[in-house]
């Protein structure tokens, strides 16, 4: 190296732009705060197409669970049994919080189309459409289909 001169070494993660993957909803309207796990691969089923359906990405697409803070209803619990011509003795108890798998989301690793579902009636509660650039994959001859 010559003085006055700077040479920069470019490593190719520094080139490449940084994957950022789409946000998950963190709080639900009717459930409330939900809390993913990490995404995984979806399970590959022989009764389900595991391609994506906007990109034709083989497939498999990523999964996730969402858990929200679930409070049970209380529920009556006998403390004491019958005795002979007294009644048996009841109580309202009321179980623990725990959190609850209540939401799904699916996503195409290609596309990076995303849809989060609430398990309870499959209800989609969120939508992320595909990225511009990746929906549709270029071909050699510029021709979609």
């Amino acid at each position: 190296m010559q003085a006055g001169t700077l040479e920069i070494m470019v490593t190719s993660a520094e080139s490449a732009p940084a994957r950022v993957l789409p946000a998950l909803p963190d709080h639900d309207q009717e459930a409330g705060e939900i809390r993913w796990e990490r995404w995984e691969p979806a399970i590959i089923a022989s009764h389900i197409d595991p391609a994506c359906p906007t990109c034709a990405f083989p497939g498999p697409l990523s999964t996730v669970f969402g858990a929200t803070w679930y409070t049970p209803e209380p529920t009556m619990v006998r403390i004491q049994r019958s005795q002979p011509g007294q009644p048996s003795k009841w109580v309202r108890a009321q179980g623990k919080p725990y959190w609850c798998k209540t939401h799904y989301a699916v996503r195409c690793p290609q596309c990076d189309e995303m849809r989060v579902y609430r398990r309870d009636g499959w209800v989609e509660i969120y939508y992320r459409p595909p990225t511009t650039e990746r929906a549709v994959p270029p071909t050699d001859d510029n021709v979609l289909f």
